[in-house]
């Protein structure tokens, strides 16, 4: 199933760098969420956009909003946008979706201690792998000190910061019972891949059907250094199966990486 997943990639989420006429602006991240009917948050923004000046297009108003999504960027070291007129030349940097290449490579984990190994790569050369560390992730614990971050309340309300808890939870219960862990590696590869590991426990099992609503909480790991020990790029990844904090041993396989592509340029006139 995982291989024959179709992965939709929204290319806005990529973007690196946004230019509105000489102002430039670096993008620092972004999320993309459905415009369904539970999101009142995003739909409430959608509706402050219109507040602001924004007229809905034609092709939107015969769209379903529950096909719709909606995406923000976050713009780095900025309070506010520079004013914007429909005669703003726009220039976006995107960086394209990367390309997903399955292997498949069975690799034990042991929590606390560091290992090599190798593979080929869809182009025939050997990459090498330095797994620096690996270490049990408390997702409750973390999860309540992400909520209980004081800029977050200074950023949305009370009522906004209890539905995003409540999802929060909601997704954690269904998917990491508490007192359980998730597994957190950090790499170095010879060559500027994003790598994938499963737990061969996860890919043994079957997809867990949910009562009610599913909830879903995607995690990422950044490490502290951005050069790790080999002088390499330092990356993380969890894999996202809940484990007992006792674990030692992790029997895994590292099921795929990402090779990035090349940046373009849009210009919106």
């Amino acid at each position: 199933m995982l291989k024959e997943h179709e992965r939709h990639g929204y290319s806005y989420l990529h973007c690196s760098d946004l230019c509105l006429g000489d102002v430039h602006l670096k993008i620092q991240g972004g999320m993309g969420s459905p415009m369904d009917s539970d999101n009142y948050g995003m739909i409430q923004l959608f509706f402050d956009m219109m507040g602001a000046g924004w007229t809905v297009p034609e092709w939107l108003k015969d769209i379903d909003w529950e096909n719709l999504m909606l995406l923000t960027l976050n713009i780095a070291e900025v309070a506010k946008l520079p004013h914007l007129t429909p005669q703003t030349p726009i220039t976006i940097t995107h960086r394209p979706n990367p390309i997903q290449h399955i292997i498949e490579k069975t690799v034990t984990l042991n929590v606390g201690k560091s290992r090599s190994f190798c593979f080929v790569d869809n182009h025939g050369d050997e990459v090498l792998c330095h797994i620096n560390s690996v270490a049990l992730i408390d997702v409750w614990k973390n999860t309540e000190k992400e909520l209980n971050n004081p800029k977050l309340a200074e950023r949305f309300s009370p009522e906004q910061l209890k539905e995003a808890a409540k999802h929060s939870y909601d997704a954690l219960e269904q998917c990491c019972p508490k007192g359980m862990c998730y597994i957190g590696i950090e790499y170095e590869c010879s060559k500027n891949y994003d790598l994938t590991f499963y737990s061969k426990q996860y890919l043994k099992s079957r997809p867990e059907t949910h009562q009610g609503s599913s909830h879903f909480l995607m995690m990422r790991l950044k490490p502290d250094q951005e050069t790790g020990t080999h002088g390499l790029p330092l990356k993380g990844c969890v894999i996202q199966t809940p484990v007992p904090p006792d674990t030692i041993k992790i029997p895994a396989e590292l099921f795929l990486y990402h090779e990035r592509m090349d940046e373009w340029t849009e210009t919106i006139l």
